[in-house]
């Protein structure tokens, strides 16, 4: 039985989420997908995922599983944030064992196989969904038959880089097995992940997931999420939330609506989270959502600004989210979260007091949480990246340093982004009221005096 060490490695820093605990964190589902596919295949895998460990004692760790497993494949899922360790185990993993088959997939490596497949010593690279892709690919390898005509890959044949057929969406997502949660979930575990669609119809501006996923939204059936929550509550006994992993949950109204009554009319006992979409919304919608159990939604409203809403392609406005706001003033179970950036081109400082201005209107409308302020990070293949292209201010080459994941800096420098950053932060803890932002203030002064200055002098450093 052919053997396989399946990994993500550790991501960069400031991807990791601080003060939390895996157990407490998301997982990776893609990993477990995978791990199913490969084990029903009948094939001996181990899998391991890295990405909130330190990237020493993982490379360590994963120098140990290759020379005491002994696998004929090596896998790795690469992203951008987790690219540069990835790059260190490349080098190293044949050196350990010369005729280990190297095979790398995950967003990352299907924007960038060409430049992956000259630099480094990679068998393949599985463009796009890769759960039958992977199969195909690892029986032709195991008979040694031709590769060239399995869709979704790509290669080397006599120095250049071959790319084959593409290869079509998974459609019916029902098909597919449940990923292996038990890789994930330990005793202490309370919150399982679960995925119930693939893809996102729309195109943000700073978002590269379209290079996977088409565009093209699919969806799991009811009765086939139910199942899956049904297991993981019977197997895992310790589990008491679930947490939808969709980036567009609430697309489908009519879909979530069929999931709540399901969900109540089983008496299923669990707290629910999901990301969602400012609209579509309902009154109907978030009031089942409200009586099966959902205790928190995250939207991404990113920017308060009318302009930058639509520069960035969000397909909402400003009037879009005061009306989802309004219907969410008598759901009272849920809270309700926003993830929000900036740094997106044309920023300025007038942008950010229009940021701050609307979220004061919507927090008179319906409290709310933000979940930190990101600054908006630059990922090949979107438009961001082919702005800061045009610029100058970056280029191809600069996948291939151990650089983390650059900040769109072509119009403020990160010192001013910085700034930027903490007079919004200050700006949202106001809306709550003098007593919290000075509750808050003096939190963050205790906890970190050095960093509450440094903040202090870029928030007046013009």
């Amino acid at each position: 039985m052919k053997r396989i060490f399946l990994i993500s490695t550790s991501l960069e820093e400031s991807f990791k989420l601080k003060n939390i605990s895996d157990d407490e964190n998301s997982y990776s589902l893609g990993l477990g997908y995978l791990h199913s596919v490969i084990e029903m295949a009948g094939y001996s895998i181990k899998t391991r995922n890295y990405n909130t460990s330190d990237e020493f004692k993982s490379l360590d760790d994963i120098k140990e599983e290759i020379t005491s497993f002994d696998p004929d494949y090596l896998l790795m899922q690469v992203f951008t944030m987790n690219r540069v360790t990835s790059y260190k185990v490349l080098r190293i993993a044949k050196d350990l064992k010369k005729d280990i088959k190297i095979i790398i997939g995950g967003v990352h490596a299907t924007i960038m196989h060409k430049q992956m497949l000259n630099n480094f010593d990679i068998d393949y690279i599985v463009l796009g969904e890769g759960e039958k892709t992977i199969i195909e690919l690892l029986m032709a390898l195991d008979k040694n038959e031709d590769t060239s005509k399995i869709k979704g890959i790509s290669y080397k044949r006599n120095g250049e880089v071959v790319k084959t057929e593409e290869r079509e969406l998974v459609e019916n997502l029902d098909e597919l097995p449940f990923p292996r949660h038990g890789l994930f979930i330990t005793p202490k575990r309370k919150m399982a992940c679960i995925l119930t669609s693939r893809g996102c119809p729309f195109k943000c501006s700073f978002c590269c997931l379209h290079t996977i996923s088409k565009r093209v939204y699919r969806k799991r059936s009811v009765a086939n999420i139910i199942e899956e929550i049904e297991y993981l509550l019977r197997n895992f006994k310790n589990i008491d939330s679930i947490q939808i992993a969709d980036d567009t949950f609430t697309l489908d109204m009519q879909r979530v609506n069929d999931f709540c009554k399901e969900i109540i009319r089983r008496d299923i006992k669990a707290r629910f989270s999901c990301s969602a979409r400012i609209k579509p919304s309902s009154q109907e919608m978030f009031e089942l959502m409200e009586r099966a159990g959902f205790v928190s939604i995250g939207f991404g409203l990113e920017t308060g600004s009318k302009r930058l809403l639509a520069s960035i392609h969000k397909n909402i406005t400003q009037e879009d989210t005061k009306e989802t706001f309004n219907t969410l003033r008598s759901i009272k179970k849920i809270s309700i979260t926003l993830y929000m950036m900036l740094g997106f081109p044309g920023e300025s400082e007038e942008t950010i007091r229009e940021t701050i201005n609307f979220l004061k209107k919507l927090y008179k409308i319906r409290k709310f949480g933000v979940y930190g302020i990101s600054i908006l990070w630059v990922y090949p293949n979107t438009e961001v990246y082919d702005l800061m292209k045009e610029k100058g201010a970056i280029d191809d080459d600069y996948w291939l340093t151990d650089k983390g994941v650059p900040y769109y800096t072509a119009e403020h420098s990160f010192d001013d982004l910085l700034r930027l950053r903490v007079k919004m932060t200050m700006g949202i803890h106001a809306i709550k009221g003098k007593t919290y932002f000075v509750l808050k203030g003096t939190e963050y002064l205790f906890k970190s005096p050095v960093s509450s200055v440094k903040k202090l002098v870029h928030l007046f450093r013009k």
